[in-house]
C-alpha cells in the first residue's frame, strides 16, 4: 500500500506541476512540441487531454502565436472587457480586487506548511498557477515522507492537501474553468480548463479515500 501511495504521490506532484505551467508560461513552439510527443504516448486519456491533443495536430508555430494572445486575454486581466476576470482567488471569491484577504490567507497556508511563498512566481500568491505549483510542492513533500517510511507525517501532509483543496482551490477554480470553457475560442485552453477540473475533482476524491 505504501509503495502504491508513493507512486501516486510522484505522479500527482508531476501532474500539478504541468498544470501550473499552463497558467504560468506562454506556450512556446518547443513547449507545444514536447507536449504533443508526451500526449501521443498516452493511450487512455481524459476529455481534457483529448481536447489538448486534438489542438496540437496543426501548425504548432502558428498555434503558439495564437495561444500567446489567448494566454494574455484569459489569464492576465489586461483590461475590463478584453477577457474574463483574471484567475486570482481574491477576485473569484468576490473581493473585487487583486491581492485581498484571500491572498493573505493563501500566503499564511503556504507558510504554515513550511514551504514559504512561491518566490519564483511574480503574480500574487493566490494566482491559479501559484496555487497549483504549491500543491505540486506539497505533494512532493508527502512523497519524501513516504520514501522515508514516515507514514504518519505523510498522512498529515495529505490532510493539509485536502484542507487546501476545500478551503481554497475547489471554492473558486472550477468556476474559473467554466468561464474559460465558455470564453475561449481555442480547444487548447478549453482542454486545459477541463483537465484542471478533472485533476482537482479526482485528486480530492482520491485523498479522501486514503484518509478514511
Amino acid at each position: 500500500m505504501t509503495e502504491e501511495l508513493k507512486e501516486n504521490a510522484e505522479l500527482r506532484s508531476r501532474l500539478y506541476w504541468i498544470l501550473s505551467r499552463f497558467y504560468l508560461e506562454r506556450p512556446t513552439y518547443q513547449f507545444l512540441l514536447s507536449l504533443k510527443e508526451k500526449l501521443n504516448g498516452i493511450e487512455d486519456s481524459s476529455e481534457g487531454v483529448e481536447l489538448i491533443r486534438e489542438s496540437l495536430k496543426g501548425d504548432l508555430q502558428e498555434l503558439s502565436e495564437r495561444l500567446g494572445v489567448e494566454f494574455t486575454r484569459l489569464f492576465r486581466g489586461v483590461k475590463e472587457g478584453y477577457g474574463p476576470p483574471p484567475p486570482y482567488e481574491s477576485v473569484y471569491m468576490g473581493e473585487g480586487r487583486v491581492i485581498g484577504e484571500a491572498t493573505l490567507e493563501v500566503m499564511r497556508f503556504y507558510t504554515e506548511c513550511g514551504l514559504g511563498l512561491m518566490e519564483d512566481i511574480e503574480d500574487p500568491q493566490d494566482y491559479i498557477g501559484a496555487e497549483l505549483r504549491f500543491m505540486s510542492l506539497l505533494i512532493y513533500r508527502e512523497l519524501e515522507k513516504w520514501e522515508e517510511g514516515k507514514e504518519e507525517e505523510a498522512l498529515s501532509i495529505v490532510k493539509k492537501e485536502i484542507e487546501f483543496l476545500e478551503k481554497h482551490m475547489l471554492k473558486w477554480i472550477p468556476r474559473f474553468c467554466e468561464v474559460v470553457k465558455s470564453e475561449s475560442g481555442e480547444d487548447f485552453y478549453r482542454g486545459v480548463a477541463v483537465l484542471t477540473e478533472e485533476v482537482l475533482s479526482s485528486d480530492y476524491e482520491f485523498l479522501n479515500s486514503i484518509t478514511k
